[in-house]
Protein backbone atom coordinates (compact mmCIF):
# COMPACT_ATOMS: atom_id res chain seq x y z
CA UNK A 1 0.00 0.00 0.00
CA UNK A 2 2.07 3.30 -1.00
CA UNK A 3 -0.99 5.73 -1.66
CA UNK A 4 -1.26 8.58 1.31
CA UNK A 5 -5.35 8.69 1.17
CA UNK A 6 -5.07 4.27 1.33
CA UNK A 7 -2.86 4.62 4.27
CA UNK A 8 -4.77 7.61 6.25
CA UNK A 9 -8.37 5.47 5.73
CA UNK A 10 -6.75 2.18 6.54
CA UNK A 11 -5.47 3.63 9.90
CA UNK A 12 -8.50 4.93 10.78
CA UNK A 13 -10.32 1.77 9.71
CA UNK A 14 -7.54 -0.96 11.44
CA UNK A 15 -6.68 1.28 15.05
CA UNK A 16 -9.41 2.58 16.73
CA UNK A 17 -9.28 6.58 17.08
CA UNK A 18 -11.06 8.76 19.65
CA UNK A 19 -12.00 10.98 17.37
CA UNK A 20 -14.02 8.67 15.62
CA UNK A 21 -14.98 6.15 17.99
CA UNK A 22 -14.96 7.46 21.58
CA UNK A 23 -14.39 6.03 24.62
CA UNK A 24 -14.01 2.38 23.21
CA UNK A 25 -10.87 3.54 21.27
CA UNK A 26 -9.59 4.71 24.83
CA UNK A 27 -6.85 2.28 26.59
CA UNK A 28 -5.74 2.44 30.36
CA UNK A 29 -1.89 2.21 30.04
CA UNK A 30 1.35 3.67 28.06
CA UNK A 31 2.54 0.14 27.37
CA UNK A 32 1.80 0.45 23.70
CA UNK A 33 2.91 3.98 22.84
CA UNK A 34 5.94 2.99 24.58
CA UNK A 35 6.38 -0.55 22.88
CA UNK A 36 5.98 1.74 19.44
CA UNK A 37 8.48 4.11 20.29
CA UNK A 38 11.02 1.76 21.27
CA UNK A 39 10.51 0.55 17.47
CA UNK A 40 10.98 3.72 15.98
CA UNK A 41 14.17 4.21 18.54
CA UNK A 42 12.69 6.34 21.25
CA UNK A 43 12.83 9.71 19.41
CA UNK A 44 10.95 10.94 22.21
CA UNK A 45 14.10 11.07 24.15
CA UNK A 46 16.25 12.69 21.70
CA UNK A 47 13.87 15.56 21.06
CA UNK A 48 13.01 18.90 23.22
CA UNK A 49 9.66 19.71 24.24
CA UNK A 50 6.85 21.63 26.09
CA UNK A 51 3.52 19.59 26.91
CA UNK A 52 0.26 21.09 27.55
CA UNK A 53 -2.81 19.55 28.81
CA UNK A 54 -6.56 20.99 29.49
CA UNK A 55 -9.80 20.88 29.60
CA UNK A 56 -10.21 23.85 27.14
CA UNK A 57 -7.44 26.16 25.36
CA UNK A 58 -4.68 23.75 25.49
CA UNK A 59 -4.95 23.65 21.56
CA UNK A 60 -4.36 27.52 21.14
CA UNK A 61 -1.85 27.76 23.95
CA UNK A 62 -0.24 25.39 21.86
CA UNK A 63 -0.39 27.60 18.92
CA UNK A 64 0.88 30.54 20.50
CA UNK A 65 3.85 29.26 22.31
CA UNK A 66 4.26 27.76 18.69
CA UNK A 67 4.32 31.03 17.13
CA UNK A 68 6.44 33.05 19.77
CA UNK A 69 9.35 30.36 19.28
CA UNK A 70 9.06 30.77 15.27
CA UNK A 71 9.14 33.82 15.51
CA UNK A 72 12.24 34.31 17.44
CA UNK A 73 13.85 32.08 14.29
CA UNK A 74 13.75 28.58 16.08
CA UNK A 75 12.80 25.16 13.96
CA UNK A 76 9.46 24.60 15.88
CA UNK A 77 7.28 21.21 16.01
CA UNK A 78 3.82 21.55 16.71
CA UNK A 79 2.22 17.93 17.24
CA UNK A 80 -2.12 19.19 18.63
CA UNK A 81 -5.49 17.33 17.62
CA UNK A 82 -7.97 16.74 16.00
CA UNK A 83 -7.36 18.00 13.01
CA UNK A 84 -10.06 20.39 10.95
CA UNK A 85 -9.52 19.02 7.61
CA UNK A 86 -6.62 17.13 6.85
CA UNK A 87 -4.82 14.68 8.92
CA UNK A 88 -1.28 16.46 8.42
CA UNK A 89 -2.69 19.30 10.18
CA UNK A 90 -1.97 17.42 13.19
CA UNK A 91 2.31 17.27 13.04
CA UNK A 92 3.70 20.48 12.06
CA UNK A 93 7.03 22.65 11.58
CA UNK A 94 7.30 25.75 11.07
CA UNK A 95 4.09 26.15 9.13
CA UNK A 96 4.52 23.32 6.83
CA UNK A 97 2.50 20.03 7.29
CA UNK A 98 4.14 16.86 7.59
CA UNK A 99 4.58 15.18 3.84
CA UNK A 100 2.85 12.42 2.24
CA UNK A 101 6.09 10.76 1.78
CA UNK A 102 6.92 10.73 5.16
CA UNK A 103 4.29 9.20 6.42
CA UNK A 104 3.98 6.35 3.80
CA UNK A 105 7.84 5.95 4.64
CA UNK A 106 6.74 5.57 8.00
CA UNK A 107 3.89 3.11 7.39
CA UNK A 108 5.70 1.07 5.26
CA UNK A 109 8.86 0.87 7.48
CA UNK A 110 6.74 -0.16 10.41
CA UNK A 111 3.27 -1.40 9.84
CA UNK A 112 4.45 -5.32 10.25
CA UNK A 113 6.92 -4.42 13.10
CA UNK A 114 3.23 -2.55 14.79
CA UNK A 115 1.00 -5.28 13.41
CA UNK A 116 1.45 -7.29 16.70
CA UNK A 117 1.00 -4.54 18.89
CA UNK A 118 -2.25 -3.02 17.17
CA UNK A 119 -2.13 0.59 18.64
CA UNK A 120 -5.09 3.43 18.15
CA UNK A 121 -4.89 5.73 16.05
CA UNK A 122 -3.70 7.96 17.96
CA UNK A 123 -0.87 5.99 19.60
CA UNK A 124 0.28 5.33 16.00
CA UNK A 125 0.53 9.44 15.20
CA UNK A 126 2.24 10.02 18.31
CA UNK A 127 4.78 7.55 17.15
CA UNK A 128 4.85 9.56 13.99
CA UNK A 129 5.06 12.64 15.57
CA UNK A 130 8.16 12.27 17.65
CA UNK A 131 9.56 10.48 14.85
CA UNK A 132 9.19 13.19 12.38
CA UNK A 133 10.61 15.77 15.21
CA UNK A 134 14.02 13.90 15.64
CA UNK A 135 14.63 13.24 11.84
CA UNK A 136 13.64 17.14 11.05
CA UNK A 137 16.27 18.40 13.74
CA UNK A 138 13.69 20.77 15.50
CA UNK A 139 14.94 22.92 18.08
CA UNK A 140 11.90 22.86 20.59
CA UNK A 141 8.31 20.77 19.82
CA UNK A 142 5.14 21.74 21.51
CA UNK A 143 3.13 18.96 22.18
CA UNK A 144 -0.82 18.75 22.91
CA UNK A 145 -1.99 15.95 25.09
CA UNK A 146 -4.85 14.40 23.25
CA UNK A 147 -7.33 13.14 26.11
CA UNK A 148 -6.44 13.98 29.73
CA UNK A 149 -3.01 13.71 30.73
CA UNK A 150 -1.70 10.47 33.08
CA UNK A 151 -2.88 7.52 30.39
CA UNK A 152 -2.50 10.44 27.41
CA UNK A 153 -0.13 8.88 24.60
CA UNK A 154 2.35 12.26 24.90
CA UNK A 155 3.17 11.19 28.46
CA UNK A 156 6.10 9.34 28.04
CA UNK A 157 7.71 12.77 27.34
CA UNK A 158 10.51 14.87 29.29
CA UNK A 159 9.45 18.06 28.90
CA UNK A 160 10.96 21.02 29.63
CA UNK A 161 7.59 22.72 31.35
CA UNK A 162 5.02 20.90 31.95
CA UNK A 163 1.64 23.05 31.28
CA UNK A 164 -2.10 22.61 32.41
CA UNK A 165 -4.49 25.58 31.05
CA UNK A 166 -7.57 25.03 32.75
CA UNK A 167 -9.75 22.18 34.47
CA UNK A 168 -13.52 22.08 34.09
CA UNK A 169 -16.54 18.98 32.74
CA UNK A 170 -15.84 16.87 29.79
CA UNK A 171 -15.02 13.51 29.32
CA UNK A 172 -15.99 12.52 32.23
CA UNK A 173 -17.19 9.16 31.45
CA UNK A 174 -13.46 8.53 30.91
CA UNK A 175 -11.01 11.57 33.23
CA UNK A 176 -14.14 11.56 36.43
CA UNK A 177 -16.98 12.83 37.40
CA UNK A 178 -15.56 15.08 39.40
CA UNK A 179 -13.35 18.64 39.30
CA UNK A 180 -10.79 16.70 42.07
CA UNK A 181 -10.92 13.73 39.71
CA UNK A 182 -10.14 15.30 36.17
CA UNK A 183 -7.48 17.51 37.98
CA UNK A 184 -5.77 14.38 39.11
CA UNK A 185 -5.75 12.84 35.61
CA UNK A 186 -4.43 16.03 34.06
CA UNK A 187 -1.78 16.46 36.93
CA UNK A 188 -0.34 12.81 34.93
CA UNK A 189 1.50 15.38 33.14
CA UNK A 190 3.66 17.16 36.07
CA UNK A 191 6.88 15.48 35.89
CA UNK A 192 9.92 14.73 38.41
CA UNK A 193 12.19 18.25 38.45
CA UNK A 194 10.45 19.97 35.80
CA UNK A 195 8.32 23.13 36.16
CA UNK A 196 4.67 23.03 36.13
CA UNK A 197 2.48 25.90 35.25
CA UNK A 198 -1.31 26.32 35.59
CA UNK A 199 -3.15 28.95 33.55
CA UNK A 200 -4.94 31.40 35.63
CA UNK A 201 -7.94 30.75 38.14
CA UNK A 202 -7.85 27.33 37.38
CA UNK A 203 -9.87 25.18 39.62
CA UNK A 204 -8.95 22.31 41.81
CA UNK A 205 -5.73 24.41 42.83
CA UNK A 206 -4.68 22.21 45.54
CA UNK A 207 -4.28 18.64 43.56
CA UNK A 208 -2.02 20.56 41.40
CA UNK A 209 0.08 21.93 44.89
CA UNK A 210 -0.06 18.75 46.20
CA UNK A 211 1.66 16.91 43.51
CA UNK A 212 3.91 19.39 42.14
CA UNK A 213 5.01 19.32 45.76
CA UNK A 214 5.34 15.42 46.00
CA UNK A 215 7.41 15.97 42.43
CA UNK A 216 9.68 18.34 43.51
CA UNK A 217 8.36 20.62 40.63
CA UNK A 218 8.51 24.42 40.88
CA UNK A 219 4.60 25.63 40.34
CA UNK A 220 3.54 28.11 38.37
CA UNK A 221 0.30 30.02 38.12
CA UNK A 222 -0.46 32.36 35.21
CA UNK A 223 -1.29 36.19 35.74
CA UNK A 224 -4.52 37.30 35.47
CA UNK A 225 -3.67 41.05 33.64
CA UNK A 226 -4.53 40.24 30.04
CA UNK A 227 -5.66 43.56 28.54
CA UNK A 228 -9.75 43.46 28.35
CA UNK A 229 -9.83 46.20 25.64
CA UNK A 230 -8.19 44.26 22.38
CA UNK A 231 -12.14 43.60 21.50
CA UNK A 232 -11.54 41.68 18.33
CA UNK A 233 -9.60 38.74 20.64
CA UNK A 234 -11.90 36.67 22.83
CA UNK A 235 -11.27 37.11 26.98
CA UNK A 236 -10.57 32.93 26.65
CA UNK A 237 -7.57 33.70 24.35
CA UNK A 238 -6.34 36.66 26.35
CA UNK A 239 -6.31 33.78 28.78
CA UNK A 240 -4.55 31.56 26.99
CA UNK A 241 -1.96 34.32 25.88
CA UNK A 242 -1.08 34.96 29.41
CA UNK A 243 -0.56 31.42 29.54
CA UNK A 244 1.50 30.66 26.45
CA UNK A 245 3.56 34.04 27.28
CA UNK A 246 4.46 33.06 31.13
CA UNK A 247 5.29 29.57 29.97
CA UNK A 248 8.18 31.07 27.14
CA UNK A 249 9.47 33.22 29.85
CA UNK A 250 9.53 30.43 32.88
CA UNK A 251 12.26 28.65 30.20
CA UNK A 252 13.64 30.93 28.04
CA UNK A 253 13.71 34.58 29.74
CA UNK A 254 15.97 35.61 26.44
CA UNK A 255 13.25 35.10 23.53
CA UNK A 256 11.42 38.55 22.63
CA UNK A 257 7.74 39.00 23.13
CA UNK A 258 5.68 41.70 21.43
CA UNK A 259 2.55 43.25 22.85
CA UNK A 260 0.24 42.49 19.77
CA UNK A 261 -1.22 39.18 20.60
CA UNK A 262 -3.03 38.97 16.92
CA UNK A 263 0.24 38.14 16.06
CA UNK A 264 0.52 34.94 18.17
CA UNK A 265 -2.93 33.61 17.33
CA UNK A 266 -2.98 31.62 14.57
CA UNK A 267 -5.24 28.21 15.44
CA UNK A 268 -8.17 27.99 13.35
CA UNK A 269 -11.35 27.31 14.53
CA UNK A 270 -11.50 29.20 17.66
CA UNK A 271 -13.41 32.65 17.16
CA UNK A 272 -12.26 32.45 13.67
CA UNK A 273 -14.25 35.21 11.16
CA UNK A 274 -14.32 33.45 8.27
CA UNK A 275 -16.90 36.07 6.17
CA UNK A 276 -17.58 40.19 7.47
CA UNK A 277 -20.69 40.64 5.30
CA UNK A 278 -22.88 39.08 7.27
CA UNK A 279 -20.03 38.51 9.95
CA UNK A 280 -19.77 34.59 9.99
CA UNK A 281 -17.80 33.20 12.78
CA UNK A 282 -16.40 29.90 13.82
CA UNK A 283 -15.68 27.92 17.23
CA UNK A 284 -15.04 24.68 18.09
CA UNK A 285 -16.35 25.34 21.91
CA UNK A 286 -18.30 21.63 22.70
CA UNK A 287 -19.08 21.87 26.16
CA UNK A 288 -20.08 24.09 28.82
CA UNK A 289 -17.16 26.73 29.65
CA UNK A 290 -16.64 26.83 25.61
CA UNK A 291 -20.33 27.89 25.22
CA UNK A 292 -20.18 30.54 28.23
CA UNK A 293 -16.90 32.23 26.71
CA UNK A 294 -18.42 32.41 23.40
CA UNK A 295 -21.62 34.02 25.22
CA UNK A 296 -19.20 36.73 26.83
CA UNK A 297 -17.93 37.36 23.57
CA UNK A 298 -21.30 38.04 21.74
CA UNK A 299 -21.74 40.59 23.76
CA UNK A 300 -18.90 42.38 22.48
CA UNK A 301 -20.35 42.26 18.68
CA UNK A 302 -22.65 44.32 16.90
CA UNK A 303 -25.54 42.46 15.05
CA UNK A 304 -28.99 42.56 14.63
CA UNK A 305 -30.03 39.38 14.39
CA UNK A 306 -28.15 35.72 15.44
CA UNK A 307 -28.52 33.21 13.07
CA UNK A 308 -26.79 29.86 15.67
CA UNK A 309 -25.92 26.69 14.05
CA UNK A 310 -24.93 24.09 16.79
CA UNK A 311 -24.16 20.30 16.69
CA UNK A 312 -22.54 18.16 19.12
CA UNK A 313 -21.04 14.51 19.65
CA UNK A 314 -22.41 12.13 21.21
CA UNK A 315 -20.68 11.89 24.28
CA UNK A 316 -21.68 15.62 25.57
CA UNK A 317 -23.48 16.39 28.49
CA UNK A 318 -25.80 18.23 25.93
CA UNK A 319 -28.31 19.78 28.58
CA UNK A 320 -25.58 21.42 30.32
CA UNK A 321 -24.63 22.98 27.34
CA UNK A 322 -28.37 23.64 26.13
CA UNK A 323 -28.27 25.40 29.73
CA UNK A 324 -26.30 28.06 28.73
CA UNK A 325 -26.62 28.39 24.65
CA UNK A 326 -26.92 31.99 23.49
CA UNK A 327 -30.48 33.05 22.56
CA UNK A 328 -30.54 33.26 18.94
CA UNK A 329 -33.37 34.65 16.68
CA UNK A 330 -32.57 31.98 14.11
CA UNK A 331 -31.48 28.00 15.47
CA UNK A 332 -30.27 25.75 13.30
CA UNK A 333 -29.88 22.35 14.71
CA UNK A 334 -27.39 19.77 12.24
CA UNK A 335 -24.48 17.01 13.09
CA UNK A 336 -21.31 16.75 11.34
CA UNK A 337 -20.51 13.75 9.19
CA UNK A 338 -18.20 12.24 12.07
CA UNK A 339 -20.11 8.63 13.16
CA UNK A 340 -19.68 10.35 16.72
CA UNK A 341 -21.90 13.59 15.76
CA UNK A 342 -25.58 13.79 17.67
CA UNK A 343 -28.63 13.33 15.83
CA UNK A 344 -30.26 16.89 15.47
CA UNK A 345 -33.57 15.08 16.25
CA UNK A 346 -32.42 14.92 19.76
CA UNK A 347 -31.83 18.81 19.71
CA UNK A 348 -35.18 19.12 18.26
CA UNK A 349 -37.13 17.48 21.14
CA UNK A 350 -34.81 19.33 23.41
CA UNK A 351 -35.57 22.69 21.85
CA UNK A 352 -39.11 22.31 20.81
CA UNK A 353 -37.56 23.32 17.09
CA UNK A 354 -39.76 22.84 13.85
CA UNK A 355 -38.77 20.69 10.76
CA UNK A 356 -37.42 23.76 9.43
CA UNK A 357 -34.94 24.11 12.06
CA UNK A 358 -33.13 20.81 11.98
CA UNK A 359 -30.71 19.44 9.41
CA UNK A 360 -29.42 16.26 9.26
CA UNK A 361 -26.97 17.76 6.36
CA UNK A 362 -24.55 20.90 7.65
CA UNK A 363 -24.09 21.67 3.99
CA UNK A 364 -28.17 23.13 4.45
CA UNK A 365 -27.76 23.95 7.61
CA UNK A 366 -24.99 26.37 6.89
CA UNK A 367 -26.59 27.85 3.41
CA UNK A 368 -29.65 28.50 4.67
CA UNK A 369 -28.38 30.39 7.36
CA UNK A 370 -26.38 32.62 5.15
CA UNK A 371 -29.50 32.57 2.66
CA UNK A 372 -31.55 33.96 5.43
CA UNK A 373 -29.34 36.24 7.30
CA UNK A 374 -29.19 39.86 6.35
CA UNK A 375 -26.41 41.78 6.06
CA UNK A 376 -25.71 43.32 9.92
CA UNK A 377 -26.45 39.52 11.23
CA UNK A 378 -24.39 37.38 12.66
CA UNK A 379 -23.65 33.69 12.06
CA UNK A 380 -21.99 31.73 14.68
CA UNK A 381 -21.12 28.04 14.58
CA UNK A 382 -20.34 26.17 17.54
CA UNK A 383 -20.49 22.71 18.81
CA UNK A 384 -18.24 20.85 17.83
CA UNK A 385 -14.17 20.49 16.05
CA UNK A 386 -15.98 18.09 13.78
CA UNK A 387 -18.81 20.47 12.52
CA UNK A 388 -16.79 23.26 12.12
CA UNK A 389 -14.22 21.23 10.00
CA UNK A 390 -16.50 20.22 7.79
CA UNK A 391 -18.03 23.87 7.25
CA UNK A 392 -14.12 24.31 6.03
CA UNK A 393 -13.74 21.72 3.89
CA UNK A 394 -16.84 21.76 2.03
CA UNK A 395 -17.49 25.84 1.94
CA UNK A 396 -13.79 27.52 2.77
Amino acid sequence: MTNYKEIVAFLYKQYPSFQKKGISAYKENLNNIEKLCEIVGNPQKSIKTIHVAGTNGKGSVCNIIYNIYKKNGYKVGLFTSPHLINFRERIIINDVWISEDYIINFYEKNFKLFEEIQPSFFEWTTALAFSYFKDSATHINIIETGLGGRLDSTNIINPEISIITNIGFDHQNILGNTLEEIAKEKAGIIKENTPTLLGPKIEAKSIFEDVSKAKNSTLYIAENNYNKNERSIPEYQLKNWETAKKAVEIINSNIKINNKISDYITIKGRWQIIEKIPKTILDIGHNKDCIIEAQKQLLKEKYKKLHLIIGFSKDKNVDEILDVIPKADYLYATKSDNERSLNPVILKNKLNLNNKQIFDDYKNAFSSAKKLANKEDLILVTGSAFLIGDILKEFY
